[in-house]
């Protein structure tokens, strides 16, 4: 079955690249939307190549599409069980990308009726798929945050509001989640009907200059087992997007932190990006199903 070529995403005029020898096919993919909640979710260009794409002219693609993330798959590959993944934004190589992933599973579902059982990424990172009812679930391994006074340290002149407490995966390209005391909430005014993440301001040139991770900004909303929701912003300034519309990889450091704090299993995250997204999780040995 072929897939119907999208371009509504370029410029007007064709682009050049469009014309390679090596593009198989492309088209766009969203996932994370809500209608029901007014949210937008983000959205993927996929691009299926042949032999002979490099990687130079991966990124070259990647920086004429105004989509968060070009997803690029080898045809030859992407009927086996195990296929290669990549990720671009405008300006470089994302290390890891969940709404990626679920945008190029559910579009090789709907397509063309199959999907592989696990993308690799460049770092040999296992992102397996599950589908239900047609439709993609991202397993991932869970990644541990540990709580971080220095990353704490690093933060306070970066966000409008004080942090309460700070965890960290990594010194230097992981993730670092920020927890607000509750009473930010009080820091402004009674007229801002805004939820309270999306009242946070974030120096972004002071985050690149004095953080290497990228950073989540995280808010319980409902800690209930049956009801769990979460909200929470992105921003990774240092990596090519000061805040992201849809996180998908994100899950696996929330969701453990989640059920270290609270004993959550499962619950909704909101995403308080500008377009919004909606993503459900479920933790259980270690492991996170994204959907």
């Amino acid at each position: 079955m072929q897939a119907k070529v999208n371009t509504l995403c370029l410029a007007k005029r064709k682009p050049k690249w469009l014309t390679l020898r090596f593009i198989e096919l492309i088209s766009t993919e969203s996932v994370f939307y809500s209608p029901a909640h007014n949210l937008k979710g983000s959205s993927a260009l996929i691009v299926i190549y042949k032999n002979g794409l490099t990687s130079k002219t991966m990124q070259y693609i990647a920086s004429q599409s105004t989509y968060p993330a070009t997803v690029f798959l080898n045809q030859n590959e992407i009927t086996k069980r195990h296929c290669k993944i990549r990720w671009f934004n405008q300006t470089s190589e994302i290390k890891r990308c969940g709404h990626g992933t679920l945008a190029a599973a559910n579009f090789l579902i709907d397509h063309f009726g199959y999907c592989p059982e696990v993308f690799t990424s460049m770092s040999n990172e296992r992102f397996t798929i599950r589908v239900k009812k047609q439709r993609a679930q991202l397993l991932l391994k869970s990644i541990e945050p540990k709580k971080s006074e220095l990353a704490e340290g690093e933060l306070k002149s970066v966000f409008s509001v004080a942090i309460k407490a700070a965890y960290t995966t990594a010194d230097k390209n992981g993730y670092t989640v920020v927890l607000f005391n509750k009473e930010f909430i009080k820091e402004f005014d009674k007229s801002v009907k805004k939820d309270d993440l999306k009242s946070v301001h974030v120096d972004f040139k002071a985050l690149c200059a004095l953080h290497k991770n990228a950073v989540i900004a995280l808010s319980i909303k409902n800690k209930d087992k049956k009801n769990a929701i979460a909200h929470f912003r992105y921003f990774a300034p240092q990596f090519g997007v000061n805040e992201d519309s849809a996180t998908g990889s994100a899950v696996s450091v929330i969701a453990p932190l989640l059920f270290r704090l609270h004993g959550l299993n499962k619950a909704m995250l909101v995403q308080q990006s500008n377009s919004g997204a909606l993503l459900n999780y479920e933790f259980n040995n270690a492991k996170v199903v994204i959907y």
